[in-house]
């Protein structure tokens, strides 16, 4: 699951208001299904309320399904009332094997209306016998259990089906199986219906054993009305008539591949597809709403390709006859995997044909590419517990940037990873509050906390790093056995090591004291990373020594593990630099206090981990730092660009941390008047905005600007406001930096542009193509900022008018821009209010836009703080609070913000739940912006005054 975009977050709400029960009744027969309707109240018996009935708790208390029995095969019938009362009428065979003798059948459900009297339970050796008796069926609330007890047991190596008929609801909170709306070009409103299930609510779609290593195969038939059109995992088959109502009609798909829950998927929609024609074995088709339908363009050519190219780089074939993907108006995160239909959030799909900018096109491309890398990574092979979904997220993320460098060479993506991934995590895996990438789960709200950088970017960092101390070759024949071998199954972390060593082993890339399990043990069991000192004595000795680095050390800490990682050691040396050669020379034990390699040049600059492919930072002692300043100012190109990213990168955090003096970084950043590479630049910047944001309300700010200013202006008019689509794709993210940056430091020539670009769109509202694509964020946000209300109102109808999705994002974010607190303050309720306007996957996107507003940020604190329930009920969910908390609490260095973060967590205690790991990372942050307050604004502000800055 790509999870960007992930701004609604997901419920895990057992219950619904009784209200959404209807009282339609239905008997959905196995081989002729006839749909009567009666009116007859008291006849539904549900279990979806707490304390509904006693829980029979299956053989232990255990969150996790017992495991006596294990699905085989599903077959599942479903007929939304889309454009009705949103009730869903199912009925669900699953055949079942017995592993140990048991009373129950115990499985999940959620948000279900159980028909009692339906449920059965047969051997398949008498199908049509009396069957097996129900004594009681019950439902445990919280691990969200339906347990038939049995009269008699089940027997141990023998199958049964199970059979039961309920009624669901076609909810609106973007999880489960739930409805969604978009308006046409005429006016009219249209609902579909679409799934999402990861990770753990199919069970509100229908009975199932719902984690993924209860793989099973899937028989699915779904309902529709006559003008509709249902898609699912596999080929329709056939379409039968509805009994005598020919307004509805069935849709038959075709068998499934054994998979897990979370992967099943179908979409009713009135959809329109084109069809790519590029593999000859696989039907690959992208799905639109019609007035979308032109902006599949890139989708239908670029997912074509990158399948093809991960089945050469797998070298294992897409195992399924079709591909489709589908753009949804409402999608929780960015998109899901599901395998043969992969879902998406429309931005993360679609791209106007008439004009788009380089981030929308990278960020299409990339997600496509994730998607894809999926469905053999998650889908083909699956993990076997939550606890390592790193291994499904980790490898997508790092395997998207390979597809997406086969499909768009000249963007050179694989160099941008350092700024993009792994410099992004270091700055949350830096914290003691962050968390190992394997974890043990087992509460929904636990599971749902993975979804995070930790497991995205940091299970990605760590991959990259095995696959250049391996080497390309053997890192790729090692994973195609991976997936041989677990093919169409589950697997654990030691499956994956297991087969790398061994590939390792055969091709002499592996030292042979070494397993990959030893090496990579100590980089998924434990959390943080290391940073590695090297100090080269006069003979040219280096002694490397290792520690945990932490942005913050502090005295009162209760972590007492001892930190240590294997690590893999590349470096070069200014008398014969090369960067090319990442396998390891040498490796760093996790034992011991220091390692020493013999033969450096002295008086010579020397550069360890080279293209940052290991996951730890370098610093060095004052002399070699100042020999790389000298090569930098002198001569740049000598370094690679991603090496120069590195220096600038490692500098600023070490010294953010107190473990370099601020001159160094400080020192480094002065030679980017003469970098001309989009890498350095957007690595430099990250770093300097954290100075920005810790002085943005101080008296230091002018000088810090006038600083910054100085570096920039440059590179502005290198770049220039005028923007060429022409341009090389890293040109143009230049200058979206250059630009971006300049307007936010209030640059005159920068900021009348803005506003004059903004005001012809105003004067003339059918010539929006006159403003620049990469530069849309910019203007609209500057002209918005300068403006009032007639800035703000009309920015608010392009939006409601736009039939862009990437347009339509733009301009939301642009409308938190505004310097009216009033006007702030109203776009924050809309947000959060039913029939706004805005979409309920955006409202933590809009409230993110007011939080970056210096002017708006307290108001978005003060906001969150008096409508937390109101929020998180209106997204019915907690999870999405912990992303607000994160977004108001990103600038907060005062005891004052501490203290409020504090009083925030103590209030909420118990609502908390998926949030806590976001909460305690901001009142760490917020403790760390407090330190280095006292220990560095000074220093910082007599440096520029020493340098000129006033």
């Amino acid at each position: 699951m790509d999870k960007k975009d992930d701004d609604a977050g997901t419920s895990y709400s057992s219950a619904r208001s009784s209200s959404h029960c209807m009282s339609r009744r239905s008997t959905i027969f196995i081989v002729v299904f006839l749909f009567v309707v009666l009116v007859c109240a008291g006849f539904l018996v549900h279990f979806c309320w707490p304390g509904a009935k006693e829980p029979s708790y299956p053989e232990d208390h255990d969150i996790r399904l017992p495991r006596s029995i294990f699905p085989v095969s599903y077959e599942l019938w479903l007929q939304p009332f889309i454009n009705g009362n949103f009730t869903i009428l199912g009925a669900v065979n699953i055949v079942i094997n017995v592993t140990i003798p048991t009373d129950n059948v115990t499985l999940h459900i959620s948000d279900i209306i159980t028909k009692n009297e339906t449920v059965t339970i047969h051997s398949l050796h008498d199908l049509d016998g009396p069957g097996i008796r129900i004594k009681k069926q019950s439902y445990d609330h919280e691990k969200n259990f339906y347990v038939a007890l049995l009269e008699e047991a089940l027997e141990p190596g023998r199958s049964y089906k199970f059979h039961m008929e309920y009624e669901g609801y076609l909810n609106d909170q973007l999880n489960g199986f739930y409805r969604s709306s978009y308006t046409r070009s005429d006016g009219s409103l249209v609902l579909l219906a679409a799934s999402q299930f990861e990770p753990v609510d199919a069970r509100r779609a229908f009975p199932c054993f719902d984690e993924p290593a209860m793989k099973a195969t899937f028989d699915i038939h779904i309902a529709r009305e006559s003008n509709m059109t249902a898609i699912s995992n596999m080929p329709k088959i056939n379409t039968t008539a509805f009994g005598e109502n020919s307004q509805w009609m069935w849709d038959h798909f075709g068998t499934t591949l054994p998979m897990s829950t979370y992967l099943v998927a179908f979409v009713v929609s009135d959809f329109q597809h084109v069809e790519s024609n590029y593999n000859d074995h696989i039907k690959f088709r992208v799905w639109a709403r019609q007035d979308a339908i032109n902006q599949t363009w890139y989708a239908s050519k670029t997912g074509p390709q990158a399948l093809s190219f991960f089945e050469n780089y797998f070298n294992i074939s897409f195992p399924l006859p079709k591909q489709d993907m589908i753009a949804l108006p409402d999608f929780s995160a960015g998109a899901m995997e599901n395998w043969g239909l992969i879902t998406y959030r429309e931005t993360a799909l679609l791209l106007n044909p008439v004009g788009y900018s380089a981030s929308s096109h990278s960020r299409v491309a990339n997600v496509i590419a994730h998607e894809l890398a999926h469905q053999w990574f998650g889908d083909l092979v699956t993990m076997e517990w939550w606890s390592d979904l790193w291994l499904n997220e980790g490898f997508a993320t790092y395997m998207a940037y390979l597809g997406t460098n086969s499909v768009e060479p000249d963007w050179n993506v694989l160099d941008t990873f350092v700024v993009t991934d792994l410099q992004n995590v270091f700055a949350l895996d830096c914290l003691e509050s962050s968390h190992p990438i394997s974890v043990a789960v087992e509460f929904p709200n636990d599971i749902n906390q993975l979804f995070d950088d930790i497991s995205y970017s940091k299970g990605a960092s760590i991959i990259r790093m095995m696959n250049h101390f391996l080497t390309e070759e053997t890192f790729k024949a090692g994973l195609t056995k991976y997936l041989n071998v677990h093919q169409f199954g589950n697997a654990a972390q030691d499956d994956l090591w297991q087969c790398l060593t061994e590939q390792g082993r055969a091709d002499g890339t592996l030292p042979e004291h070494l397993s990959v399990k030893t090496i990579m043990d100590t980089w998924t069991l434990q959390m943080g990373y290391p940073v590695i000192s090297v100090h080269l004595s006069r003979d040219g000795q280096a002694t490397l020594t290792q520690k945990r680095f932490l942005m913050v050390n502090t005295s009162v800490s209760t972590d007492t593990h001892d930190y240590k990682w294997w690590i893999p050691i590349t470096f070069t040396t200014q008398d014969s630099p090369d960067f090319s050669v990442t396998k390891a020379s040498h490796w760093m034990p996790a034992l011991g206090s220091s390692y020493v390699i013999d033969g450096l040049p002295t008086n010579q600059w020397h550069l360890f981990n080279l293209e940052q492919t290991g996951y730890y930072r370098v610093n060095y002692g004052v002399e070699n730092w100042n020999l790389l300043i000298n090569q930098l100012q002198d001569n740049s190109s000598v370094l690679s660009l991603v090496s120069r990213a590195q220096l600038a990168d490692d500098s600023f955090d070490l010294a953010r941390a107190g473990e370099l003096d601020y001159d160094i970084p400080l020192q480094i950043s002065s030679y980017l008047e003469a970098e001309k590479e989009f890498v350095p630049w957007s690595a430099a910047l990250s770093n300097l905005a954290y100075l920005e944001n810790m002085f943005t309300r101080t008296r230091g700010y002018v000088a810090l600007r006038n600083y910054l200013l100085g570096i920039l202006i440059p590179l502005y008019n290198d770049v220039g406001f005028e923007d060429n689509p022409d341009d090389t794709h890293s040109l143009q993210n230049k200058r979206v930096l250059a630009v971006a940056w300049t307007c936010a430091l209030e640059y005159s020539d920068c900021v009348v542009k803005s506003v004059s670009s903004y005001a012809n769109w105003m004067a003339n509202p059918t010539k929006i193509s006159d403003i620049s694509d990469n530069l849309k964020p910019t203007i609209y946000c500057t002209a918005i900022a300068r403006g009032g209300e007639d800035e703000w109102n009309f920015a608010w109808s392009q939006y409601r008018l736009s039939n862009v999705a990437s347009e339509k994002a733009t301009l939301l974010g642009a409308l938190g821009c505004s310097r009216e607190i009033w006007i702030l303050a109203r776009f924050l309720e809309m947000a959060f209010t039913e029939g706004s306007g805005i979409r309920k996957q955006d409202a933590t996107r809009a409230f993110s836009a007011v939080a970056a507003n210096d002017v708006g940020r307290d108001l978005a604190w003060d906001f969150l703080r008096n409508n937390v329930m109101w929020i998180s009920n209106y997204l019915q969910t907690f999870t999405a609070v912990s992303a607000l908390v994160t977004d108001a609490a990103s600038e907060f260095n005062t005891p004052l913000n501490y203290q409020e973060l504090l009083k925030f967590k103590s209030d909420f205690s118990e609502e908390l739940g998926s949030a806590t790991y976001a909460i305690d990372q901001s009142i760490e942050n917020t403790s760390n912006n407090i330190a280095w307050m006292d220990n560095y604004y000074d220093y910082i502000v007599n440096w520029l005054h020493d340098h000129g800055y006033e």
